[in-house]
């Protein structure tokens, strides 16, 4: 007697299991809902869909005794996509795809025994089906992976969108009231706008939910993104430690109106990255140094009067700066900047009164002591540069 070919043998089970639609899916459907319960929102004609589809590709697979590749199941883009939707976890639509697969397993088990087939070819056949299964469940992870990551890069592009748009004041009142919800913010309560910069080189991201984190309360959350390259958002309180950031904090103020806030959080981060500031800064904190920073018509002015006049003096120029910064630190207190210096009273008047001649400064005079500071805190800011640029 001619032995029957395994093709043949699986071609002819397969196409009665093919005619078994409504058994195959109404048990997997069954089952299904009965010990999954993430699958409660799925609705039925989703789900026959489904398993038809599964019976589809296990037809295939018995009539060219092959599984198919992960790369070769584009039917499971169709499922996993529509769970992901249904809010199915990754876990459970595998489970489910099992539950489809044994069962399609045990009817072509029963098949197959009705028509008397040898009892190694069918091992064989289950054996194909289980590997068509490990394909599909492959694919289930390789695909919900891949959508994940899109998902993830889509929120994080609406989420950069938003908040740029709230910085710089591009919404409408009733658009910031609407969106804003969706991001997890309140409308009606009041946020600091921050933007920072980071002065360590690097990934920037867990900084970035680092800063989110520290920013939020148990009442209010807080959103940051990057605008501009440094790292901007609004905060619910001061985020504290901050370690390498310098990070620029603006009034408190609503949503609706934070674009101005987040400008003087600009501004303050300019002037204390310049400086050479960390930590989190506010206006109160650089007050007038914010100008000195920005204006550079003054700042040349100054420069010129106050400084320039010492540099011509070598060692001894830097001597006066030196005292002269000593002095105003110490309150214009004689007696203290003496102390700090370790030198005599006469002596520090002496190096004071020589300033005074070098450049026509009088620390008696209000608007002279104000313009000195001035123009001393600039050098700070050039020094700090000139180093930074030979590091």
């Amino acid at each position: 007697m001619r032995a029957v070919p395994t093709n043949d043998v699986f071609a002819a089970v397969a196409a009665t299991l093919s005619e078994a639609t409504d058994a195959v899916s109404e048990r997997t459907i069954a089952e299904v809902y009965q010990e999954l319960p993430s699958y409660a929102g799925v609705p039925f004609t989703g789900l026959r869909a489904s398993t038809q589809r599964n019976l589809d590709i296990a037809v295939r697979a018995l009539r060219a005794n092959r599984a198919p590749r992960p790369d070769e199941l584009p039917e499971a883009w169709i499922t996993v996509t529509e769970r992901v939707q249904q809010g199915v976890p990754v876990e459970d639509m595998m489970r489910a795809y099992r539950i489809n697969i044994g069962v399609i397993e045990a009817r072509f088990v029963e098949l197959a025994q009705e028509a008397e087939v040898a009892s190694n070819l069918v091992l064989a056949g289950s054996r194909l089906l289980w590997s068509v299964g490990d394909a599909f469940t492959t694919q289930i992870a390789l695909v919900y992976q891949e959508l994940r990551i899109e998902h993830a890069l889509y929120d994080a592009q609406r989420k950069a969108e938003f908040i740029h748009a709230l910085l710089t004041g591009r919404l409408e009142r009733t658009e910031v009231a609407s969106q804003s919800v969706l991001f997890g913010l309140d409308p009606t309560t009041c946020y600091f706008a921050v933007r920072g910069r980071s002065r360590a080189a690097g990934n920037v991201e867990p900084t970035r939910r680092q800063l989110e984190q520290r920013g939020s309360t148990s009442c209010r959350s807080g959103l940051i993104g990057i605008v501009g390259g440094d790292l901007a958002g609004v905060v619910a309180r001061a985020p504290g430690d901050t370690s390498d950031l310098v990070l620029g904090m603006g009034p408190q103020a609503i949503l609706a109106d934070v674009a101005d806030s987040f400008r003087t959080a600009g501004r303050v981060l300019e002037a204390a990255w310049r400086l050479g500031r960390t930590g989190v800064l506010t206006l109160a904190d650089l007050s007038w140094r914010l100008s000195a920073v920005a204006d550079r018509e003054v700042a040349d002015y100054l420069t010129g009067r106050y400084l320039t006049p010492l540099h011509q003096h070598g060692e001894f120029g830097r001597l006066l700066l030196d005292t002269v910064r000593a002095f105003l630190a110490n309150g214009l207190s004689t007696a203290a900047t003496a102390a700090e210096l370790v030198v005599h009273p006469n002596t520090l008047r002496h190096r004071l009164h020589k300033f005074g001649e070098l450049t026509g400064a009088s620390l008696t005079c209000t608007n002279d002591v104000v313009e000195v500071t001035w123009a001393l805190e600039l050098a700070t800011i050039d020094t700090d540069a000139r180093e930074a640029d030979q590091a």
